[in-house]
């Protein structure tokens, strides 16, 4: 992606500038250094040559077209410049558009440190240059150089160490990669620098609030498998979203601490199998895939005698049904369904219209929402790593076993909350429109919707209360109405009455 990093001189433009090109891999074009060599090449100071710029525009034009072509030749890179910004969106190229600042104070510091000045050659200096910048730019294209309407991010560089200004950029970062299509409801809400990146967590929060895609084998009940899992890993709390009969195998999630109230959640998510049916007669080959490609979409089924829900007659959605291999009267398909379609029954179905009947004789559970047999720890696994990570300290098996309880929520709509607001909705309140910094597009009024932080925290699921039309038209009102929080408060602080003004907010 491209990248702009523009601010005043000495807000820490090109420290940042080269930390950020490290972190990401993308070269980086820092424009003011083309400024000083010009400046060098005659012998000026930066304050002489922008007087001199001020009567000579194809100076500033110069360096401006260079910007344009650089940005336009590369989809990936950094560009360190005062007018980066507008350039790029005046010239209609995407870009993350980063803004530092600083105190002049702290800005003058800097530069008589940086180019070994006294602190009153070092403040005059820099005065001269950003009326000079401030005078051509309003003179050549019209840009008040104070607007900042046109960033995405703005940071106060006094108020952090580079190593934090790169954590939160990093976040922003892949906010924006992962939420390319959300609609921005507000763009300059406070970055997150409280909180935790579900991947940062130890084993012992992920113990807390995760999730395991148990592979279980034939033989075992759901129930018993879940108490093995729970032996195994010493986890009170535990337990198991999507039950399997005992003569079915594959993925059984289970979840660990705060994520066992999200197992409605797994209960909903679509399901695949593979399943091996055996017909009662022989049948061509092109029938049984003509008839079975009759089963794709929307079917009724009757749940058998011998299940947990009220039989009668419901709709279940077939998205794929792909026959895999047929070897006599043995069938081989791949299934992906809503929860709660009943396959033996489908099979039952299948035979019914083939006029021979048939019956499924194995059944196993490749995916259940997105978890998938990848990433899926048999039983041994789990006691193996546990073992690992105590007496060993080597927990990266374990980690990789069990996964943060966000996943859970992927299929879910999100609407991401402001740092301002999340300690209140730690305390059940509901989430106010001024409280929303993204949220997906097309969400439907009364949709079930997880609220996240910008950091890829699950703090709470909800009930849609407007559209995500209506909501991004809305100035008050209520956005979420918060039925589950997931997120204990402490994580972020108080700052319910703040507005989105980074100077509102008291320092931590």
């Amino acid at each position: 992606m491209r990248i702009t990093i523009s601010g005043p001189p000495g807000s820490g433009k090109t420290t940042l500038c080269g930390m950020l090109s490290e972190a990401l891999g993308l070269r980086a074009v820092v424009f003011g250094q083309v400024f000083r060599q010009m400046a060098a090449e005659k012998g000026m100071t930066l304050g002489e040559f922008g007087a001199l710029a001020e009567k000579d525009p194809s100076i500033d034009a110069g360096i401006d077209e260079r910007i344009v072509e650089t940005a336009r030749a590369n989809p990936d890179i950094i560009l360190e410049s005062r007018l980066s910004a507008y350039m790029l969106t005046r010239n209609g190229i995407p870009a993350f558009r980063i803004y530092l600042d600083a105190s002049p104070e702290v800005r003058m510091s800097r530069i008589g440190v940086r180019e070994d000045k006294d602190m009153g050659t070092a403040v005059q200096e820099t005065i001269d240059r950003q009326k000079s910048e401030a005078t051509r730019y309003m003179k050549y294209y019209n840009i008040d150089i104070g607007d900042k309407s046109v960033y995405d991010l703005i940071l106060d560089t006094a108020e952090y160490t580079p190593e934090q200004e790169l954590g939160i950029i990093l976040d922003a970062i892949r906010a924006r990669e992962g939420a390319r299509d959300m609609l921005v409801k507000d763009a300059k809400a406070i970055p997150d620098k409280w909180g935790k990146r579900p991947s940062d967590r130890t084993i012992g929060e992920l113990l807390e609030a995760g999730v395991i895609a148990l592979d279980k084998p034939r033989g075992p009940t759901s129930h018993q498998a879940t108490a093995w899992a729970r032996s195994a890993l010493h986890c009170e709390k535990i337990g198991h979203g999507g039950t399997l009969d005992p003569y079915v195998s594959g993925i059984l999630p289970i979840c660990t601490g705060k994520a066992v109230r999200l197992t409605d959640v797994v209960l909903s998510s679509d399901k695949e199998y593979v399943c091996l049916m055996r017909l009662h007669a022989d049948r061509p080959e092109a029938e049984i895939r003509r008839v079975m490609s009759k089963f794709v979409g929307r079917i009724y089924q009757l749940p058998p005698v011998r299940s947990a829900v009220k039989r009668q007659l419901r709709i279940r959605n077939v998205k794929e049904l792909e026959v895999l291999d047929i070897k006599g009267r043995d069938v081989l398909f791949r299934i992906s369904c809503d929860a709660g379609t009943y396959v033996r029954t489908l099979c039952t179905d299948i035979g019914d219209l083939l006029l021979c009947g048939a019956s499924m004789t194995e059944l196993r559970r490749t995916r259940s929402g997105r978890m998938t047999e990848d990433g899926a720890a048999t039983l041994q696994d789990l006691t193996d790593a546990y073992i690992f990570w105590q007496q060993d300290g080597h927990g990266e098996w374990l980690r990789s076993i069990i996964r943060p309880m966000e996943v859970l929520v992927d299929p879910l709509p999100k609407v991401i909350a402001k740092a301002t607001a999340v300690d209140a909705l730690c305390h059940g309140a509901d989430l106010s429109v001024k409280g929303v910094h993204m949220l997906d597009p097309e969400i439907r009024k009364n949709a079930l919707v997880a609220v996240m932080t910008a950091r890829g925290e699950l703090v709470a699921l909800g009930k849609m209360m407007l559209s995500s039309e209506k909501l991004m038209a809305a100035d008050l009102g209520i956005a979420v109405h918060i039925t589950r929080v997931l997120m204990e408060p402490g994580h972020y602080p108080r700052m319910w009455k703040y507005s989105t003004d980074l100077a509102d907010v008291p320092k931590q």
